[in-house]
């Protein structure tokens, strides 16, 4: 059976289980029981959780939430864009080094109702770039939900709803089938699904 690993944050979290649900029987998910929350947290602690996986076909990942806010009132995001770019870029690095046969796929962040949505979409720009580079799949959440907040934002304005969760969940499930029917085609590096 194939094995496909989850990294994120909360947002991760809450779609993981339906995702589990959609791909029993086809895959085995792993994943970090905690939450991986910004992007310099997942680069530190995958030398603590690799070493607990079985080696990996797909690696999905949605980190950005955290590094893009402003929790301490800085006027600022979390991580600055450089830090970020520099972050994704090691996570492939050490996953690929892990796991040197898995593909591996960049979730964009969501959008919220608290957060600018410019500094997202900025965010997601660096993503995208960086998943060019290196050769990765993107699976585009924020367009997902872009423009319909109001639908599937939870009062929290972070979080998404019960029906949110679910449509992200079958929406990383159409990106890992999509990487594995790509995988077999030539010169097919990455792809961003509506």
């Amino acid at each position: 059976m194939k094995k496909l690993i989850l990294l994120g944050d909360s947002i991760r979290m809450g779609y993981q289980p339906e995702v589990q649900k959609l791909l029993k029987g086809l895959f085995e998910i792993y994943g970090p029981e905690e939450n991986c929350r910004w992007s310099g947290y997942t680069l530190n602690s995958l030398r603590f959780w690799m070493p607990e996986w079985p080696d990996a076909d797909v690696i999905h990942i949605n980190t950005g939430l955290w590094d893009m806010g402003d929790d301490y009132g800085f006027g600022r995001p979390f991580t600055q864009l450089p830090d970020y770019k520099e972050n994704l870029e090691l996570i492939i690095r050490v996953l690929r080094e892990h796991y040197p046969g898995a593909k591996i796929i960049l979730a964009t962040t969501t959008p919220t109702l608290d957060r600018d949505q410019q500094v997202i979409r900025d965010y997601n720009e660096v993503l995208i770039g960086v998943a060019r580079e290196q050769g990765a799949f993107i699976d585009d959440l924020y367009s997902l939900f872009a423009g319909k907040e109001q639908d599937y934002i939870c009062p929290d304005k972070l979080h998404l709803t019960e029906e949110g969760f679910r449509l992200a969940a079958e929406q990383v499930v159409r990106s890992v089938s999509e990487v594995f029917q790509l995988s077999f085609r030539k010169n097919v590096r990455f792809f961003r699904l509506p």
